[in-house]
């Protein structure tokens, strides 16, 4: 078994041997610092006093116009990677660890600014370097209680996340102060600069390579929070120097001169830590292992067998059987060099022609030579000619080839990079270019970004997935609760035991934004005349992944706000209850309807027999009292009859002097 002193020393001559150790004098990081100075637009060094300094932005352009088309075509989809099956038994999982890696990269943590770091690392300094690993700290907060009883503090006693470290008694109850514990574990994902990455040079990738480590600047309070011997921190000596060539021109506009602990405070010493992963046989069986060293001063602070390293690497222009390859950037600084001496040479020109160098004598007054203002005087002093005294050397105006020679430059930079002038819209010259030629220009340059974009999508950015899911599913021990489509989705990491693949997923393709929004609208009305025609070659999910690809072309997130995924059955229910909700809306409304026309139908109904009623009912009343009239006519007839037949008898019984029945005597 390896002593730790052996691991040392085998550490130690890895990293001495590494690409990137020590900043001046590793060739690539002197690279790096001159490529730094360029997007920056630093001076060269060859400046003259009194003549042009200009210093064109070539770098800067080639790398702020390649980030926004990268990023967009990683941004756009709703998710950037996806886990494939390859056998049936495997799809919950892929699934799962597809939601779970893809919410822990864009929830957790800041995938723009990840993606933006480590892309724009990787073009302006050869990598660009994200490191995954599982960050298992605590966070303690203080918490205090009054007033509690006894049964409460002993409560309190038996949480385990609480630390108790003060009871006092009161009149009110028991005052109780402590700390609580809580345990932080997540995967965490960080740029890191290029410049702190050793890699071994016989390295032909960065996925296995013999050796690979992060070495970068800790002071001894955080080498303490980082759990290692207490001791042994004390006893290192603080680093002094602890800028390197890269850092000093990527902090080029701070402070100069400044030092590493100003305040005297050892806990704030700078001290440089080496995390390395080494293949190495401490067991001496003769085969290597991986181990993880963290390694400062030719010590090993700690060691432990590993299974992987923890950092994901793109390159944007890769060199076959060799890590670091090559990146846009370095292809244009040499240009940018060319371009800024041809534009001063230009200029000088310019200031020669507007200002003339002149042979002069001793009579002519050199004070007034040499102040330039328009109509100014030259004195001369005697009474000979002028001429002989002043004579203009004349220089001749290289403008226009100099602006030849420039406009070489842009097109050897368009032809290496692929980001041409039409990137950033068109000109006066490309309007006269037919519109085949201009696409075929365009298309160009997509391809080169597309292979950029395609090579960091299947390096870097597919292993920081994997890395994600490999970390959870070894200390994510809790079930985790997600919502997909705005349901509830649980998942256990734990019971992850599938080696899936991952494929991220970019949005590559022929053409602008327009261009493929109409393809897209082609598609849909073809797959919609599919459906109606009963065609198996297409369903309800295939249009919605083309609605979904129009609503991601047209710069919305996903199709989910607007159209229901009939993979989620919640969202397919509650349309259909709302639609039937509607119908049945519908048919309530026209029932209503109906029955208030029933209502008005049988309402005059009614009416009409009513009014019928009232018309019999005064008929029979008119009927009875034109009744009873007659009868009352009829009886005063008789009345008067009977009255007349008295008077009549009366008459006979007074004649006849005989007593006469009816009679009124």
């Amino acid at each position: 078994m390896l002593s730790d002193d052996e691991i040392a020393n085998i550490v130690g001559a890895e990293e001495e041997q590494a690409i990137g150790y020590l900043g001046e004098g590793s060739e690539i990081q002197q690279n790096r610092a001159t490529l730094l100075d360029y997007y920056n637009q630093r001076p060269y060094g060859d400046e003259i006093e009194g003549q042009s300094q200009v210093v064109t932005s070539d770098v800067m352009d080639v790398v702020e116009g390649m980030l926004p088309q990268l990023l967009r075509l990683f941004t756009q989809g709703k998710t950037i990677a996806k886990f494939e099956p390859s056998r049936p038994d495997q799809e919950q999982e892929c699934k799962q660890k597809t939601e779970f890696a893809n919410w822990v990269f864009s929830k957790q943590n800041d995938p723009v600014l990840i993606l933006h770091n480590m892309f724009k690392d990787a073009i302006l300094q050869y990598t660009g370097v994200v490191k995954v690993n599982w960050d298992d700290s605590e966070e303690i907060l203080e918490e205090n209680y009054r007033g509690l009883s006894e049964q409460e503090v002993q409560l309190l006693g038996f949480d385990e996340n609480y630390n108790i470290k003060e009871i006092e008694q009161d009149e009110q109850g028991f005052n109780v102060s402590g700390e609580r514990v809580n345990a932080t574990g997540k995967v965490n994902i960080e740029n890191i600069p290029p410049d702190e990455l050793l890699i071994a040079r016989r390295s032909r990738e960065f996925d296995t390579p013999p050796f690979i480590a992060q070495r970068t600047p800790k002071t001894r309070s955080e080498l303490l929070e980082m759990g290692f011997d207490k001791k042994q921190v004390m006893s290192l000596g603080k680093d002094e120097e602890v800028d390197n060539t890269v850092k000093l021109s990527r902090d080029y506009n701070l402070e100069d001169n400044w030092d590493s602990n100003p305040t005297g405070d050892r806990s704030k010493d700078i001290i440089y830590l080496t995390e390395a992963y080494c293949w190495m046989d401490v067991d001496e069986d003769g085969v290597s292992e991986l181990w993880q060293v963290f390694y400062s001063e030719g010590k090993v602070l700690e060691k432990t067998r590993v299974d992987d390293h923890p950092f994901c690497v793109c390159v944007p222009v890769p060199m076959p059987h060799r890590a670091i390859g090559s990146c846009p950037a370095e292809q244009v600084a040499d240009l940018q060099f060319l371009k800024s001496t041809l534009v001063r040479q230009m200029l000088n020109n310019v200031y020669a022609t507007n200002y003339n160098r002149v042979i002069v004598n001793e009579r002519v007054d050199l004070d007034d030579l040499l102040t330039p203002r328009a109509g100014g005087v030259i004195r001369v002093d005697g009474q000979g000619p002028v001429g002989d005294s002043v004579t203009p050397m004349v220089t001749q105006n290289q403008v226009g080839a100099v602006l030849q020679a420039i406009e070489y430059t842009d097109t050897m930079r368009e032809v290496r990079t692929g980001i041409t002038r039409y990137n950033q819209g068109l000109d006066t010259e490309s309007l006269n270019k037919t519109a085949t030629g201009f696409q075929g220009i365009r298309d160009m340059s997509q391809m080169r970004i597309e292979l950029i974009a395609r090579i960091f999508a299947d390096t870097g950015v597919k292993r920081i997935f994997e890395k994600i899911c490999e970390l959870a599913s070894k200390y994510q021990n809790d079930q985790i609760q997600l919502r997909v489509s705005g349901q509830p989705y649980e998942i256990d990491p734990s019971a992850w035991k599938y080696k899936t693949d991952c494929r991220v997923d970019i949005g590559l393709g022929s053409g602008d934004r327009n261009e493929k929004i109409a393809n897209l609208n082609y598609f849909y009305q073809q797959q919609k005349e599919l459906m109606q025609l009963g065609s198996p070659l297409v369903d309800s999910k295939k249009l919605y992944n083309t609605l979904d690809k129009v609503a991601t072309e047209v710069g919305l997130k996903s199709a989910e706000s607007y159209f229901n995924d009939p993979e989620v059955p919640t969202g397919l229910l509650m349309a259909e209850v709302e639609r039937l909700t509607r119908e049945n809306q519908q048919l309530m409304m026209i029932a209503e309807q109906k029955n208030q026309l029933a209502e008005a139908e049988a309402t005059k109904g009614q009416f009409e027999m009513a009014r019928k009623q009232m018309d019999n009912q005064a008929k029979i009343e008119q009927a009875q009292i034109n009744a009873t009239v007659k009868m009352a006519e009829m009886e005063q007839k008789d009345r008067h009859h009977d009255d007349n037949m008295a008077v009549e008898l009366t008459k006979i019984e007074a004649d006849s002097n005989k007593d006469v029945p009816g009679a009124l005597i």
